[in-house]
């Protein structure tokens, strides 16, 4: 089989959870025996191909319509939303001819999906958790753009783009268990696939919690205001034996700019660490798990949370947020993680209380669990729905 790849950005230096996901179920289909090829824009990256581990990647360059359109703005949009238009992804997607093409992106490049799919089985997978998104956050995301002209709308009007995304594409590959119940109302083809995890990578590390009397937490996710990091910002003062350790990109720089105010004005800057963003398997991100006592993500919302499923393989005790379907993920592996409302300070000292307390317990039942989201299984689950289709 002949499986195309389309996500909006793809960045080895820069990485994210959908462009994780993608990489690794794109791998795990090469292993099998199909052929892959991944399309791109070139935000964060370089427009272009190249080959990696055996699969060609083929960047484009965007084109954000709103105008004035400053390289400021154009940087912001690259690192998140931006919604662009993508002269030569359809060409390049028509002369490759695949037997299936998968769309990892909304709005316009899921609308150039389906326009160069005619014949080609298309599918869109939903990463984002956008029935979870509250309202203020989706508001945000529009904000750089809120007084620049629109000028995407027009030509968006004289090409005839229905936008009735996802609901036209051939099968809706969904994260989120939510997500999955909202769209099976509204499609025959509907797949909960969740996102997986590499336990090899991760088999060396562990943890001596019981032993020590300091903390160290890990949060891995992007600096952005959906992962809020500015709870554990908040428990630094609260915690005066705890060390907090940021790895991600910083897809809102306004939002890291408020943490280190914040972390300052409450005289914890010195127990605070913004580490940057470390690939996926890398041996810095490896040696981040190891070094850490607890792993806490505690997003406002989040279909999943694939950097749970990297805590529980390295054997650490895991404190997240009771939402979405990081929330269901974590309910059907009570013994391996705590859970609390994202905005309770008092239920997060309890969670991190408790895996400071059953922690032992803790890592043994996250590396049971992680065991059970290989990549290779979700990938011939996902080849399986494609040839249904």
């Amino acid at each position: 089989m002949r499986i195309a790849h389309v996500l909006r950005r793809l960045s080895f230096d820069d990485w994210g959870g959908t462009e994780q996901v993608v990489w690794n179920l794109a791998k795990a289909q090469l292993r099998a025996g199909h052929e892959v090829r991944l399309f791109a824009t070139s935000a964060l990256a370089f427009e272009g191909t190249e080959r990696v581990d055996g699969i060609d990647i083929v960047r484009f360059r965007p084109v954000y319509p709103w105008w004035p359109m400053t390289r400021r703005l154009a940087d912001a949009l690259d690192r998140k939303g931006g919604n662009p238009f993508v002269p030569g992804l359809a060409r390049a997607l028509r002369e490759w001819r695949p037997d299936v093409i998968h769309c990892h992106a909304m709005a316009r490049m899921a609308e150039l999906c389906l326009r160069v799919g005619k014949g080609v089985k298309c599918v869109v997978s939903l990463h984002g958790g956008g029935a979870n998104v509250p309202e203020t956050e989706a508001k945000s995301l529009k904000a750089p753009t809120r007084w620049l002209f629109p000028w995407g709308k027009l030509v968006d009007y004289a090409m005839g783009w229905t936008r009735r995304i996802p609901e036209d594409f051939g099968g809706i590959v969904c994260v989120g268990e939510d997500e999955a119940e909202k769209y099976r109302a509204r499609h025959p083809h509907v797949l909960y696939l969740p996102n997986g995890v590499d336990t090899k990578v991760f088999e060396s590390t562990g943890t001596a919690l019981g032993r020590k009397s300091s903390l160290s937490v890990l949060c891995v996710a992007r600096i952005d205001r959906q992962k809020n990091q500015m709870a554990l910002v908040e428990a630094l003062f609260r915690h005066p034996e705890m060390t907090v350790r940021l790895v991600g990109p910083v897809t809102q720089p306004d939002y890291k700019r408020e943490l280190e105010l914040r972390a300052a004005e409450l005289g914890v800057s010195s127990r605070l660490s913004f580490v940057g963003a470390l690939k996926p398997g890398s041996r810095e991100l490896v040696e981040e798990y190891s070094r850490a006592d607890v792993f806490v993500l505690p997003s406002r919302h989040e279909p999943f949370g694939i950097v749970v499923l990297e805590a529980w393989a390295a054997g650490l005790p895991v404190v997240a947020s009771d939402v979405g379907g990081l929330g269901r993920l974590c309910a059907a592996h009570p013994g391996a993680a705590a859970v609390f409302p994202p905005l309770d300070a008092a239920a997060l000292d309890a969670a991190i209380e408790k895996a400071r307390r059953e922690g032992e317990a803790m890592s043994a039942a996250g590396r049971i669990a992680a065991a059970k989201y290989d990549w290779e299984a979700l990938s011939q689950i996902l080849v399986d729905f494609y040839a249904k289709l």
